[in-house]
């Protein structure tokens, strides 16, 4: 029986992943959005953002598989409890986002912002170093990336604390969870790296009140969702210095807009979300490996729990 699989994205992506389930799945058919001759054959949907009227044009749609490793974007509440959704567990996402958090978490340790823009005055001046092991990172949500990120921050040597909405254990990792816990795993973090997804619970959580409970001279790094931080109480924390740099990567709009008062201010890294970005081929096989799953009807991999939204 043909299994028919809508792909909403661009053209070369398409081509890659058209040409890969044609090798490994012949049975499997594939359309390109929005050349669909039958809308009512179409089962499995991999998108960004749903197409408008997705539901009544697509009827007998069973999985909405994401192609980034959030679903924050789908408005899963709109989705229909029958729909399976699955986010995107690309091993290249999380090879990405480690690499970017361990450069810019260096960058802090080492002083490179410091020294850049000392750089425009011609100012010769060194600025003392400590141990990474005496550097606190916080991973601000411990699912799959930020354990991985973990690792990879302890590699290097830093001292790490980890908190996440349950209880969980990782190794090497000083763990906190829940909201009573989170005062002091932030009163305990020198570096800030937000990973959590995008929730209800968790959308405006970088405020003024959590981040004043950073130590003095503390530094955030944000490549969880642009919503989740409030730019207006970042500002003046930087402007007097209880926070010493914030390296931007995710914005509430995005691109950021060029009047915005982030783009000049002298202790922001912005980044146009670029942090991790989908990587074809490996994310080309975890779909295959879900298609098939759906096929053989087994458990898909990254199948989203809808009242945790994750």
């Amino acid at each position: 029986m043909t299994t028919h699989v809508l792909f909403r994205g661009p053209q070369s992506r398409n081509d890659n992943w058209q040409a890969l389930f044609a090798d490994a799945l012949p049975d499997v058919t594939w359309h390109h959005w929005p050349h669909v001759e039958d809308k009512a054959r179409i089962e499995l949907m991999i998108v960004w953002k749903l197409p408008r009227d997705y539901q009544q044009d697509y009827p007998n749609l069973k999985v909405i598989f994401s192609v980034g490793a959030g679903v924050d974007q789908l408005d899963l509440a709109s989705v229909p409890e029958h729909i399976q959704v699955v986010r995107m567990l690309d091993p290249g996402i999380t090879k990405g986002m480690s690499e970017f958090i361990a450069m810019h978490v260096l960058n802090i340790h080492r002083d490179t912002f410091s020294y850049i823009n000392a750089n425009k005055t011609a100012t010769w001046q060194q600025i003392p170093t400590i141990p990474s092991k005496k550097r606190r990172v916080g991973i601000f949500g411990l699912g799959h990336l930020g354990q991985a990120a973990a690792k990879t921050v302890l590699d290097l040597g830093f001292s790490v604390n980890g908190w996440s909405r349950s209880p969980k254990q990782v190794t090497q990792v000083n763990c906190f969870s829940g909201d009573k816990e989170l005062p002091a795993f932030l009163s305990q973090t020198d570096i800030l790296v937000s990973l959590v997804p995008l929730t209800p619970e968790t959308r405006g959580i970088l405020n003024l009140n959590t981040l004043s409970l950073l130590p003095k001279g503390a530094s955030i790094i944000n490549v969880g969702r642009g919503e989740q931080l409030i730019p207006e109480d970042v500002i003046p924390l930087l402007d007097a210095e209880h926070l010493a740099y914030a390296v931007l990567d995710v914005f509430a709009i995005e691109p950021l807009p060029e009047s915005h008062p982030l783009w000049q201010h002298p202790q922001v890294i912005v980044t146009p979300h670029i942090a991790a970005v989908t990587q074809d081929d490996s994310a080309g096989q975890v779909l295959l490996a879900n298609v098939q799953r759906y096929i053989n009807q087994t458990p898909l991999i990254g199948a989203v729990d809808r009242e945790l939204g994750y």
